[in-house]
């Protein structure tokens, strides 16, 4: 597997994908209160979600 570039960019969502929304929603909620951490999350679990079903 080729190294990723740091910072990784911002996985995005594949269109009509209902598994996707709760990633996306969590995300979008917490990047106006700074929560980094919780934006760091979703995007990790939708990588993953990409990765194993798409």
């Amino acid at each position: 597997m080729e190294p990723q570039p740091y910072p990784l960019p911002e996985p995005s969502p594949v269109p009509g994908c209902g598994q996707r929304l709760s990633h996306v929603t969590a995300r979008r909620n917490a990047r106006p209160t700074y929560d980094h951490s919780a934006v760091t999350d979703a995007n990790v679990l939708l990588r993953r979600h990409l990765a194993e079903a798409h």
